[in-house]
């Protein structure tokens, strides 16, 4: 039996009918726990700005080993039906569902049906070629080059839960990207694309629709009996529990209304969470499936990511950690295994859009294992301003084409509004980034070089001194009608009220922001001009970390 919440937090003492009567068995299980009270009371302090009736809130599973430790539950899983979140509450996983889907492709693998280094294109016969060899790997890595899904319909004017997309619409959408953000293999970039198609890898080769051969191969096996996927997004679920997003006006519902999955779409419990991780841990699938899983990603310059497939594979306070974080509309969830704790599990799944549930899982994991090495303090100096004034301006990324802006305004060096560290090494700090800034020379400009999570680096061109400020005249020759075939729109761009507005379809209208010369910000994204002969404008492009340039050209 699994321990369920024992008792209302003080400040609740009107709580619905529902708690108590989940109260009493709970009890029993709690304190034969070896962490008992003590998890549990650490657990209430965690999650309690989500301790009430009024609000959204989180459910939390702790296992170690095949013991469960702890499953709770805080806020409410239904606003409008007065429902509180408790263990059993069936939530969405968002990405962490993305290794269920490497498993599927995996048991397929030993099978003997299918091979992590045939060429896609074997079973995805439309996916187009994009010179290198695209593997079954690369799409469960995110080194395909793929661009993602998301932003491509959202630059069609129809961006997530607009409209109920289907498995045919992405498909049709992803075959006609006739381009890559960058040679397959040479870079990590997240994309759910992989995850789209493997699902159809899996239908094609199986013979069977992809929620009957996971349901048959990996749910019903493993006794995940509160588990399945959000096919159809219309199906009643008994238990779901209803996901929000804050605004100004309080909170509003905001589901996930696609039968996209694959890359996310799992409606599952903590409880279901804890026992696939045990089933991992013990390899229940099979040796090679789970080895697989977990065996990082070389790029092809021969560095080592961090990303293996659906999961990743790091460290925690200096322990290694597997997990994955998922985030779909109002849905945040956060799933890891820590092997050298005695096979320590976490899982919190929450139901209110930009909750920190990776950082409540590391909160439980610091108050199980309190001794575990902090950060090391990160030896920084005082900051030469005056060193770095050559290096203030307006920088350009090489990959999305996004502009960052290093200043010195009120005296304190920036980069797009972060303050800026000095260490001692001669590098700097900027938030969570380790950066070094490059001279230039005659014939290459300043740039500044900013090192990935997992250790690739994207070099950001100085551009200019000062943002742009164009004149009509100069917005003026932007405008114009521009053919993406890839995406089948042709954008309509005008001058408005003296601000450059792109249109891809009737009624959505993009009010762009002045960057750099003939370069914008468009909110999520970036929109610059090139130009031909003579200086006349021939191409809008669009860049964002997960397309990095699509094209559409100027037509009459």
């Amino acid at each position: 039996m699994r321990t369920l919440p024992l008792r209302p937090a003080p400040r609740l003492r009107a709580l619905p009918a529902l708690f108590a009567t989940i109260l009493a068995p709970a009890i029993a299980d709690a304190q034969s726990a070896t962490t008992g009270a003590p998890l549990v009371a650490a657990a209430d302090r965690i999650f309690a700005p989500w301790n009430n009736t009024h609000g959204p809130g989180c459910a939390v599973g702790v296992a170690r080993g095949t013991t469960t430790l702890l499953e709770r539950g805080y806020g409410m899983a239904d606003l409008n039906g007065n429902r509180p979140i408790i263990a059993s509450t069936i939530l969405e996983s968002g990405s962490v569902a993305k290794q269920f889907t490497a498993a599927a492709v995996m048991l397929l693998v030993a099978d003997g049906k299918v091979a992590l280094e045939d060429d896609a294109r074997k079973y995805l016969p439309e996916l187009p070629s994009y010179g290198r060899t695209m593997t079954v790997r690369h799409l469960l890595t995110h080194t395909s080059g793929l661009r993602d899904w998301g932003s491509l319909v959202a630059w069609q004017g129809w961006p997530r839960n607009s409209r109920a997309y289907t498995q045919t619409d992405l498909l049709l959408l992803l075959t006609s990207q006739r381009t890559i953000n960058y040679p397959v293999g040479d870079h990590y970039s997240y994309t759910n694309a992989g995850f789209i198609l493997a699902r159809t890898l899996v239908e094609r080769v199986s013979g069977m629709d992809f929620e009957t051969f996971s349901r048959l191969r990996i749910f019903e096996p493993l006794g995940l009996t509160h588990t399945s996927w959000r096919g159809d997004y219309r199906r009643v679920v008994p238990g779901l529990g209803q996901a929000y997003r804050r605004t100004a006006g309080g909170w509003q519902i905001e589901m996930p209304n696609e039968s996209i999955i694959g890359p996310g779409g799992l409606w599952t419990t903590v409880g279901d969470w804890l026992t696939w991780n045990q089933h991992l841990t013990r390899k229940t699938l099979g040796s090679a499936v789970v080895d697989s899983m977990t065996r990082q990603m070389r790029l092809t310059s021969g560095l080592e990511i961090a990303y293996a497939l659906g999961l990743t594979v790091g460290q925690y306070r200096g322990t290694k950690e597997i997990g994955h974080s998922g985030s779909t509309a109002g849905y945040s969830t956060y799933l890891a295994r820590y092997p050298e704790l005695g096979d320590l599990s976490v899982a919190v799944m929450c139901n209110a859009a930009g909750a920190p549930a990776a950082s409540y899982v590391h909160a439980i994991v610091d108050a199980l294992h309190p001794t575990l090495p902090r950060p090391s303090i990160m030896d920084t100096v005082a900051l030469d301003i005056a060193a770095v004034l050559p290096w203030r301006g307006h920088y350009e990324d090489t990959r999305w084409h996004s502009i960052s802006v290093l200043d010195t305004a009120g005296g304190v060096l920036r980069l797009s509004g972060t303050p800026v560290r000095a260490r001692r090494d001669g590098s700097y700090q900027v938030g969570g980034q380790h950066v070094r800034l490059a001279a230039g020379s005659h014939t290459t400009p300043r740039s500044i070089r900013t090192v990935t999570s997992d250790g690739d680096s994207v070099v950001h061109v100085w551009r200019a001194a000062e943002r742009w400020q164009p004149t009509n005249a100069e917005l003026a020759a932007l405008a114009g009608r521009y053919r993406s075939d890839e995406l089948d729109i042709t954008f309509s761009v005008r001058v408005r009220d003296g601000k450059l507005v792109v249109s891809p379809r009737h009624g959505v209208d993009d009010v762009l922001t002045p960057t750099v010369k003939d370069a914008f910000d468009g909110g999520d994204n970036a929109v610059w001009f090139t130009r031909g002969k003579g200086g006349k404008v021939t191409a809008m492009h669009f860049g964002a970390s997960r397309v990095w340039d699509l094209v559409s050209v100027r037509v009459p």
